[in-house]
């Protein structure tokens, strides 16, 4: 009771001021008004009387407003949580300008805005920003509401996407994105957004989009992923790059959203929260909540299941592309044999061929366990043969490798039949010629050296 009283006071204390400056603010317009009357006409003196009447009928509110505005209070605790968290996942070394309360985004220039719904049943589509909107503006400060694991919702198949016509090269020749990276949000990344930035520019990159790992429900696999309460932060993370950037580089807001399946749901309500550009989606067979569901047979077994799931990822019409799609290699990498489960990839590849989603060539596969790009050479021959789209991302968790192996993927791209690479801006697809591209990145990184 001790704690509840102070907080209804503040409450209507707060509401109460504004309250009685309007008051103040209509008796004191009226006043003026009033001034000329008493000299001319001494009868219209009564009315003064009576105009304080209507200031006091005005100012019972307070007394009812706090009950109704009272999460109004909400927001103000949640930017000092915002703020907290920021400062827990700065790195030690980077001191960055600390993020606004009320960050008031600039609209960021692009090759083109257009309005598109997402073919997603439930919950209704909202419609994509326009030109004279900010760029990275929420569409809701409302968290999804968290839904039970058994909990599935109806989701139409993505078409086919269309592609836009690409904007030239900057001045420096820039002319590529890297679509894949994160911020120290994901709890296993380091360095700030302008690092990602400054190293993308030293790479010969025209702009970068930011993917870190979405919140989920339930408690799902926490330790690498930014809260609910943190998600706003991250919005505000970019958009302050973004702002920092203008003119040097182009950055956007993305986002690496979990496929697991009962989360449906959650996450087509989560891609209708902020205009996000990208949306990657991700398996993670590494979640314990994964493992717990899967790994109930043979290793094998296990990794077929994966696949089955990357199709189904697909089939949900949730996302732009998939991230690095053979992931599960690196489960018992000293075990992995392509052939094996060739039959199954081939199986997956020809449903997510039919969807029209892109799928991802991931160079921080170098970098893991089983050493080599996600995927593998026999698989992205395979994608190729079936026209599925390619985006390339270096999977960033520093800032260093940002660009990384991008000249080492795409001539593998070209090895395997691609002619064309691509990236996405306002979700949908920009697609270019793999030999303007390779030529861009030597020539602007000469340029920024």
């Amino acid at each position: 009771m001790s704690k509840t009283k102070p907080t209804k006071k503040k409450a209507a204390q707060g509401k109460a001021k504004p309250i009685a400056s309007k008051s103040k603010k209509s008796a004191a317009a009226k006043k003026p008004a009033s001034k000329p009357v008493p000299k001319k006409k001494v009868k219209s003196a009564p009315a003064k009387k009576s105009l304080p009447k209507k200031p006091v009928k005005k100012a019972s509110p307070p007394k009812s407003a706090p009950k109704k505005k009272a999460p109004a209070s909400k927001p103000v605790a949640k930017k000092s949580a915002v703020k907290a968290a920021l400062t827990k996942a700065k790195s030690p070394t980077a001191k960055p300008a600390p993020v606004p309360a009320k960050p008031t985004p600039k609209p960021i220039a692009s090759a083109k805005t257009t309005t598109q719904t997402k073919p997603v049943a439930a919950p209704a589509p909202v419609a994509k920003v326009t030109k004279a909107a900010p760029a990275f503006v929420t569409a809701s400060k409302t968290a999804p509401a968290p839904v039970s694991a058994a909990v599935k919702a109806p989701i139409t198949k993505k078409s086919p996407a269309q592609s836009l016509v690409a904007a030239g090269p900057t001045k420096s020749g820039a002319l590529f994105y890297d679509s894949h990276m994160h911020t120290p949000l994901c709890k296993h990344a380091w360095g700030e957004p302008e690092e990602y930035a400054q190293q993308a520019v030293k790479a010969g990159l025209k702009g970068i989009i930011f993917t870190c790992h979405c919140p989920m429900p339930n408690g799902f696999w926490p330790s690498v992923r930014m809260s609910e309460s943190e998600f706003d932060t991250y919005v505000a993370l970019v958009q302050r790059a973004a702002n920092a950037f203008k003119g040097k580089l182009d950055i956007r807001l993305g986002i690496e959203s979990e496929y697991y399946p009962g989360c449906e749901e959650y996450i087509a309500s989560l891609h209708q929260r902020a205009d996000f550009h990208y949306v990657l989606g991700a398996v993670h067979w590494q979640a314990k909540e994964y493992l717990n569901k899967f790994e109930t047979g043979t290793i094998e077994n296990f990794r077929r299941a994966y696949f089955e799931n990357l199709a189904k990822s697909a089939e949900s019409g949730l996302y732009d592309c998939l991230a690095h799609p053979d992931l599960v290699k690196n489960y018992h990498p000293d075990s992995w044999c392509f052939a094996i489960v060739k039959n199954t990839v081939t199986t997956a590849l020809d449903r997510i061929a039919a969807t029209g989603v892109a799928m991802e060539l991931n160079t921080s596969g170098l970098n893991k366990s089983y050493s080599e790009m996600n995927p593998g050479i026999e698989m992205l021959r395979m994608m190729a043969e079936r026209k599925i789209p390619i985006v390339v991302g270096s999977d960033s968790h520093r800032a260093v490798r940002v660009g990384e192996h991008f000249v080492t993927a795409l001539n593998n791209l070209t090895e395997v039949g691609y002619e064309k690479v691509s990236y996405f801006l306002n979700r949908q697809r920009i697609d270019l010629k793999i030999s303007d591209v390779l030529a861009s990145l030597k020539k602007a990184a000469d340029h920024n050296a």
